[in-house]
């Protein structure tokens, strides 16, 4: 089967389409050139107009003309395109013959080759059957006719080991978030995602606990300076209770001569007082100072 074209021949084909071109670029020069250096007052706008719809004209012509030239050159093309497209459309049937069959072949193989993985991935998959499924042990490209059996079955074994060891790893792991390791492990198969997620985890529990530590300290220093102020509230001018440990027995000396003391009596004054807080405050000292006792005075006296 062979193309051949009897009209026109390589030489009959249409080299150039020959015009007066030198002839009108010669005059439309000189004219534009006129033009180019035209200066329009306002009252001879009406004259810019004029010319500038006459060189459109012209320039539309010009492309009216290239435009009929060329559905003239391509229309020996429309009926030849037809008679090709008729002709492919003849061949195209075989083609999609041929297609179906090596395309029913190769399904057939790739049938087959994923067969055989199935058979070698259920002799050695042991108990992690559910684990590592064949879904997840299966590539695509291990049914293609260019891989071979031998590097299909190294991969296998090689993602059966690598999760046997991944989840012995873990099984001999003693922390709280061993199971958080485990589902980072059997949704990547990866043992190191599965560490740092325990990683990750631990460093998050050390975190809080000492937040907590810390608010559970702060909320014990609020209640002390509670506590503290109570008590200052309460024991407001209250005589101070001085404590005085226990005395010692001491040896029974001879009698010496008792000298009777007199002690003061005590007085009872109630007074208002007009000061300043630091005068209060003073006084207060002073009071304290003297072991002079002072307390509020009673409602109603």
């Amino acid at each position: 089967m062979e193309l051949k074209i009897y009209n026109p021949q390589d030489n009959g084909f249409l080299q150039k389409i020959e015009w007066n071109f030198e002839e009108l670029k010669s005059e439309i020069t000189a004219t534009a050139l006129e033009y180019e250096k035209s200066v329009y007052t306002d009252d001879a706008v009406g004259t810019g107009r004029k010319d500038r719809a006459k060189l459109n004209k012209f320039v539309n012509a010009l492309n009216k003309e290239r435009t009929e030239i060329r559905k003239a050159l391509l229309k020996p093309d429309e009926q030849f395109g037809l008679e090709i497209k008729e002709l492919t459309g003849i061949v195209q049937k075989a083609i999609d013959n041929i297609d179906t069959q090596v395309k029913g072949y190769e399904e057939r193989q790739r049938e087959e080759k994923t067969a055989k993985v199935r058979e070698f991935y259920e002799e050695n998959i042991h108990d992690l059957s559910s684990i590592l499924p064949f879904e997840r042990v299966f590539k695509s490209e291990y049914a293609n006719a260019s891989t071979t059996m031998k590097s299909i079955k190294e991969d296998i074994l090689a993602l059966i080991q690598k999760v046997d060891e991944g989840l012995a790893i873990i099984n001999e792991v003693d922390s709280k978030f061993a199971g958080d390791m485990k589902e980072v492990f059997l949704r990547t198969y990866d043992i190191g995602a599965a560490m740092a997620e325990r990683n990750r985890l631990e460093a998050a529990e050390e975190k809080r606990k000492a937040y907590e530590e810390e608010q559970a300290r702060k909320k014990a220093e609020r209640e002390a300076a509670i506590q503290a102020q109570t008590s200052r509230v309460i024991n407001a001018g209250k005589a101070p209770v001085t404590y005085s440990p226990p005395v010692k027995p001491q040896p029974v000396a001879q009698p010496t001569p008792v000298v009777e003391t007199v002690e003061d009596p005590v007085h009872v004054l109630d007074f208002r007082v007009h000061a300043t807080k630091e005068q209060l405050d003073k006084l207060k000292d002073f009071l304290k100072a003297n072991n002079i006792r002072f307390e509020p005075v009673p409602k109603g006296v």
